[in-house]
């Protein structure tokens, strides 16, 4: 009789003595990725300016730019995870070896949260080789963070 009555406190020493139990951090709530869960817009999008009216007439003329890798930024955590969206115009040259140079917010709304990952992704597209000692020269990109998703137009 006595000894059960033990058994109780005998199991609470034994758990106390375990070390606690451990989630890896993709398992912990605070470090989901917020971009798994469903966007939330906190923010509404604002308009964005009519592309055909930020180029000029010399604006990346010349020759026609075929991509050759081609990819669209990640929404950034930081902006999803506060619902935020909006737009990037991204200036950029491209070399006659394809390879993208002088890439450049042209504008933005709102200023910060998107531009990095813009530029960043512009700076890696390559496109087909131009003639030789051509370049071109203030091509233009308007990336949309809309809803949690990255288009371009």
């Amino acid at each position: 009789m006595r000894l059960i009555s033990l058994l109780p406190a005998l199991f609470l020493a034994a758990c106390s003595t375990l070390p606690a139990a451990v989630l890896p951090d993709a398992m912990t709530p605070d470090r989901l990725d917020p971009r798994e869960r469903p966007f939330r817009p906190r923010s509404d999008y604002p308009v964005p300016p009519n592309v055909d009216s930020l180029i000029g007439p010399e604006d990346c003329q010349g020759s026609q730019l075929a991509a050759q890798r081609f990819e669209l930024p990640d929404y950034p955590v930081g902006a999803y995870a506060r619902g935020l969206q909006g737009w990037v115009v991204v200036r950029f040259h491209v070399y006659d070896t394809g390879n993208t140079h002088r890439v450049r917010v042209a504008r933005a709304v709102p200023s910060g949260p998107f531009d990095g990952v813009a530029v960043a992704a512009v700076e890696d597209w390559r496109f087909q080789g131009l003639p030789e000692g051509m370049a071109l020269t203030n091509c233009v990109v308007l990336f949309e963070f809309r809803m949690g998703e990255v288009r371009i137009r």
